[in-house]
């Protein structure tokens, strides 16, 4: 009675109705505040549908006896309710109260009960003394003999019968439960099944409120949809049966089954790859036999030999560059290096000079003339990326050039000409920008005669097996050499993941899952948590889209800075003259962004 009594003070209660040791202990884990053993739970992990507890299978009370000694009694701290059934008229209650106190259950509960028959049958077993009434006198004796008593009512006068017999809960139960593979229709709404409850719970309780009262069944299958009804109602918790362990179980047991047979057919598959070609664009790094890939390949493979001007779109990390590349190396300009932009990662007042270069005195600290990047990639190609983050003013600059290759450096009045294949890329909408006057209209036509939208990495899921095939060698040998692959728990993780960055992100996760791992293959214990992996952002950061960009400025300008002394070894004299800067001016740019 002491484990019973703390009923009383819980705001919410959760009780399970099962037939198994395996699920007690689950319920038990999750927090559940009390069980019931119920044949119609035993039932259910044998295959069959609830309501077959209704049958004449086996005698109920031997059987729900039997597994729960077995299983739950000793497994479980919680208070477990008997589920008696009373349908035999020969049957001695006070001898079945007295066997199920004996046994150690703390409760018990009139389950099957004659509330799930109507009509007829209900008729012929109230006449035959089999019906409420037997039930009801079951719960006294056993309220007699000191167990907590659970009486299952649908309607009102059923409840009352119950609450005036004393029992010290109600499960209003609304009939076998929707949802799932083997859930039949119920005949309320939630609506009308909150109502119902709340009708019969402020009934009984005007006389008699103490009583807790729960529901069950019918409409009701998740929580959220219990916590609805119950608070619409005012009962004091809800039980479950199907919702428990039928419904999850068959959700869980599908979907880890699927994922296996998936495992087996992706492990299949990669053996079979181990001797092929990652796809027809392995050669530029694209990998990835997906139709979608597949379809960009082409398009790279059609407008490689000729010098329109290719408009490469597509989400950050999904490979804007690699497409660029690819583009040059099969032209006839590959034998010369492409030269490669971002504009916006370069401050925006030095990206002109930047481009189309400067002459000396141009501005301050411009201590000698240099060449943009327009001259630069003269007979070769030349890749904007960021396209989008092109003022307009320099916007008409790249009109010119692409319309008849000419442009002056700053400060000069002078024409110069390139031959460069111009390739952009840019991760916005170009065309809402135009929209939006942020984008010249004529501009946008003469970039795009051929557009490449590259697909993210969430649209060509298939593709990540052969990512993780190429990546992970590379990764591993500059990192971790013993780690020799991955298994199949890890690849199941990676193709459930939505990859807002791409194939950036799944490099990065690659990255930590070697680092991490002490032994040679990969497994799902050696991943980071995928929902932090957050997306990479432009450089400009959010201040470009509006137009603002004073207070993104520093930060880009220290990353063009650093980025420069990387690739001249923090020279600073070799890193000035590339920058088209006078040493001091370096010098005290490199003070103020704390790169000293």
């Amino acid at each position: 009675m002491a484990q019973a009594s703390t009923l009383d003070n819980r705001r919410f209660l959760v009780g399970a109705a099962i037939g198994t040791g395996m699920t007690a202990k689950a319920a038990a884990h999750g927090g559940a505040d009390f069980l019931l053993a119920l044949n119609a739970g035993r039932l259910r992990v044998q295959g069959g549908p609830s309501i077959a507890c209704m049958l004449p299978l086996a005698d109920n009370n031997r059987a729900v006896m039997s597994f729960s000694r077995a299983e739950i009694l000793t497994r479980v701290a919680l208070p477990v309710y008997f589920g008696a059934c009373v349908f035999d008229p020969d049957g001695d209650l006070e001898t079945l109260v007295q066997q199920v106190s004996d046994a150690g259950f703390q409760g018990i509960c009139n389950f099957p009960t004659v509330v799930h028959f109507d009509g007829a049958l209900r008729a012929r077993l109230e006449a035959n003394g089999v019906g409420l009434a037997r039930e009801v006198r079951l719960l006294q004796l056993a309220r007699k003999a000191g167990l907590r008593t659970c009486g299952y009512v649908r309607e009102l006068a059923e409840a009352a019968m119950m609450a005036d017999a004393g029992v010290d809960m109600l499960c209003i139960n609304y009939g076998w439960n929707a949802g799932g593979a083997s859930g039949v229709p119920s005949r309320y709404s939630l609506d009308e099944a909150a109502e119902h409850a709340r009708v019969i719970c402020e009934a009984v309780r005007a006389r008699h409120p103490r009583l807790l009262c729960t529901v069950e069944g019918g409409p009701i299958t998740n929580p959220d949809e219990a916590k609805k009804v119950a608070e619409i109602s005012g009962a004091n918790g809800y039980i479950g049966g199907s919702t428990i362990d039928r419904i999850p179980l068959e959700a869980a047991v599908a979907e880890t089954t699927s994922a296996y047979k998936a495992v087996a057919q992706l492990q299949n598959r990669l053996h079979n790859l181990k001797s092929e070609w990652l796809g027809d664009g392995h050669e530029f790094g694209l990998i990835g036999r997906s139709a979608v890939i597949t379809d960009v390949v082409q398009m790279i493979r059609k407008v490689a030999n000729s010098d329109i001007s290719v408009l490469v779109t597509g989400e950050n990390g999904t490979g804007k560059e690699l497409v660029a590349r690819a583009i040059h190396l099969s032209s006839p300009r590959r034998h010369q290096r492409m030269v490669a932009v971002n504009c916006a990662a370069i401050p925006r007042e030095l990206l002109e000079s930047e481009l189309f270069g400067h002459e000396a005195g141009a501005f301050t600290g411009a201590l000698k003339a240099r060449i943009g990047r327009f001259e630069q990639a003269h007979g070769t190609s030349l890749m904007l990326d960021e396209i989008g983050d092109l003022e307009l003013s320099l916007q008409a600059k790249l009109l010119r050039v692409l319309e008849d290759g000419s442009f002056e450096r700053l400060g000069s009045n002078s024409p110069r000409h390139t031959d460069a294949r111009l390739i952009c890329a840019t991760n916005r909408s170009l065309r809402d920008m135009v929209a939006d006057g942020r984008f010249r209209e004529d501009l946008l036509y003469r970039l795009n005669t051929v557009e490449i939208r590259l697909p993210p990495l969430r649209e060509r899921i298939e593709d990540i097996p052969l990512l993780v095939r190429h990546l992970l060698p590379r990764i591993a040998k500059e990192v971790n050499p013993h780690v020799r692959e991955m298994d199949a728990s890890a690849y199941r993780v990676l193709m459930q993941h939505p990859w807002p960055g791409n194939v950036r992100e799944l490099r990065n996760v690659l990255e930590r899952a070697v680092v991490m791992c002490e032994r040679d293959v990969v497994t799902v214990n050696d991943l980071p948590l995928l929902d932090t992996c957050m997306p990479a952002r432009n450089v400009r950061g959010a201040d470009a889209e509006s137009g603002s960009d004073s207070a993104a400025l520093p930060e880009n300008e220290r990353e063009w800075i650093l980025d420069a002394l990387r690739r001249n070894r923090f020279r600073r004299q070799a890193t000035a003259a590339e920058l088209g800067l006078a040493r001091k001016t370096l010098y005290n740019k490199m003070r103020r962004y704390g790169l000293l």
